[in-house]
């Protein structure tokens, strides 16, 4: 943001997921403070999300997949952009139900009870 030019950013993309969470201490309320969307990439932690058995649980619960339910968590905040893989139709068409699934106070505080939020800082993470 200092560099000439840093006033033009359009989003910032970083690690993001319910393993991934990092940046909920400090880096998502600076980014919307400056209206700067956040781009959370590998929003499935490259598959090992949908394999969790915390996850496969609350989803069951809810009658969705483990990916519908760790996209839908990562889209529940405004300025929120997920970028999810997508192999064939039926994946699209999976990772798109997700915009449907609405979860609730309940389901956010066990998603929370399963994968803890930040209590400090921490350095972003990567791959």
């Amino acid at each position: 943001m200092r560099l000439s030019g840093g006033n033009a950013v359009a989003g910032n993309q970083v690690m993001y997921n319910l393993k991934r969470r990092g940046i909920e201490y400090d880096l998502m309320a600076w980014c919307r403070r400056r209206h700067i969307p956040i781009i959370a990439y590998s929003p499935l932690d490259q598959g090992a999300l949908v394999r969790s058995r915390d996850l496969k649980r609350i989803a069951a619960r809810l009658g969705a997949s483990a990916t519908q339910v760790a996209l839908a968590w990562a889209l529940r905040r405004t300025g929120t952009i997920v970028i999810p893989r997508a192999s064939s139709e039926a994946h699209v068409r999976e990772n798109r139900a997700a915009l449907d699934l609405r979860l609730g106070k309940a389901d956010l505080a066990e998603l929370d009870r399963a994968f803890p939020p930040p209590r400090r800082a921490r350095a972003l993470e990567t791959v």
